[in-house]
């Protein structure tokens, strides 16, 4: 087992782009992708801890273009996604792999189940955002303007990506972020030493200014490009949601389990959007490592 963190990397695409990724965990062991959440970084693979070396993953965290170390690339699609992964994947020398993400970074898991499905051995969704015409009932308020803005009043969509920034980037402001969220949510936010990776995380994602994200939020606001049915049933998908979960309904979890050909969906009754992901990660890993 060679056990390493190695989170300031940098790979050349053949277009010419940087593409910013971290590896964690055991890096002879099995490979998963990690697709962050927004905002997020490669960083947020610090909040895995000594997990994955437990179960002999190799943890991939990779900025999506714009955000952290990673180039912007002006008009992005969704389905661009799965061809930078591949770059990176062969570069690393990994035929087979696992992807997984958090939240923003699910529809990029989808992409990625879509378009590449023969180099995948299994998808995880965990507290995932489902395509954006979809129902968000049980949606924060707050996401739901996101949403609104995003889809209707693009040119808003700075004013948005500055407020986001800066409900992430100290103690005091991601206090009171958690006086509005579930309880399992706000039991993180008690953490100092989560609060700290949280908020260097954020600070990572915003490294080259807001482009990143707010073309992000754009892309959340679209159709996706491909539809969930057309997925191939060879390819096993689970999905991890919390019932409490405000910032995605589980709604949303429950028609992507729907609609997914080979899809299992575990839902949570006692956790929210973040806790999900933290609090099931040993099951998460293990299962995509399976």
């Amino acid at each position: 087992m060679v056990e390493s963190n190695k989170e300031d990397q940098i790979f050349e695409l053949k277009d010419g782009r940087k593409l910013g990724y971290a590896e964690y965990g055991d890096l002879n062991g099995k490979p998963i992708f990690h697709f962050h959440g927004h905002p997020g970084s490669r960083l947020e693979g610090r909040l895995f801890g000594e997990k994955p070396k437990k179960h002999g993953v190799h943890a991939i965290t990779v900025d999506r273009p714009g955000i952290g170390l990673s180039d912007f690339k002006p008009n992005r699609k969704l389905l661009d996604w799965p061809d930078d992964i591949i770059e990176l994947a062969d570069h690393l020398g990994l035929n087979k792999f696992a992807v997984q993400g958090i939240s923003g970074g699910g529809p990029y898991v989808a992409s990625c189940a879509f378009k590449i499905p023969e180099r995948l051995t299994c998808c995880g969704i965990i507290a995932g955002l489902g395509p954006i015409n979809w129902s968000k009932k049980g949606m924060m308020l707050s996401n739901r303007i996101t949403v609104f803005v995003s889809r209707r009043l693009p040119f808003l969509v700075k004013t948005i990506v500055k407020a986001e920034k800066k409900a992430f980037e100290d103690q005091k402001s991601l206090e009171e972020l958690a006086n509005n969220l579930p309880e399992p949510d706000k039991i993180l936010f008690q953490d100092p030493q989560i609060v700290k990776i949280m908020i260097e995380d954020s600070k990572e994602a915003f490294r080259n200014g807001l482009d990143g994200a707010i073309l992000e939020e754009k892309i959340f606001a679209r159709l996706w490009g491909f539809d969930l049915k057309d997925i191939p049933s060879n390819l096993q998908v689970y999905i991890w949601h919390g019932e409490m979960d405000v910032f995605v309904p589980p709604s949303m979890g429950r028609k992507m389990s729907e609609l997914i050909p080979n899809c299992k969906g575990y839902f949570l009754p006692n956790e929210g959007h973040l806790s999900v992901g933290f609090n099931h990660l040993d099951e998460i890993l293990e299962t995509l490592a399976s």
